[in-house]
């Protein structure tokens, strides 16, 4: 799951930046490819992924994604206070973002869905899923005024909570 975001998302990339050739028969060639509107490249020392696309409406969408990457947020959002933060993956697509961070800290589970809760109020996010099973807790929810959304997993284990949080704002 640490990952899903990116191997989701790259092949995705991938596959859309190629377009097949049309042609009037099959004549048993092999298919052409046309030239790629996008490029992606792994970091074989850090594994962080880059990749960028340009669809056909001219709409430039790039993705970064490890543990390396810098944690922005759509503002009100930031960080959880004081976490480690172990991985980040961060789109934007034209004037959108997105962006999901997994973290650690040391703090009991509640404090930081309070933390989460209160930032996503000042996003003016309703949330509207809550659930929570064990020893995780799952929150969210969406503002469809400003097209921003909202998830939160967190799981408290022997010494730590650790935590995913999304957000989205403006993607269409």
């Amino acid at each position: 799951m640490r990952h899903l975001l990116s191997f989701t998302l790259l092949p995705a990339l991938i596959l859309s930046a190629c377009s097949k050739l049309e042609d009037e028969g099959d004549t048993g060639a092999p298919e052409e490819i046309a030239e790629p509107i996008g490029s992606y490249d792994i970091d074989a020392e850090s594994g962080e992924v880059r990749a960028t696309l340009t669809d056909s409406d001219g709409v430039t969408t790039t993705m970064q994604a490890g543990s390396e990457v810098e944690a922005r947020f759509p503002p009100p959002f930031t960080a959880y206070p004081n976490a480690q933060i172990t991985n980040t993956t961060w789109v934007e697509q034209g004037d959108g973002t997105f962006v999901t961070v997994e973290f650690t800290t040391p703090d009991p589970r509640a404090s930081v869905v309070d933390f989460y809760r209160r930032q996503a109020q000042a996003a003016g996010i309703e949330v509207e899923v809550e659930v929570d099973a064990g020893e995780t807790t799952t929150i969210g929810g969406e503002n469809n005024a400003d097209r921003s959304s909202f998830a939160l997993q967190v799981t408290e284990k022997a010494r730590a909570t650790q935590g995913q949080v999304s957000v989205t704002r403006g993607l269409r």
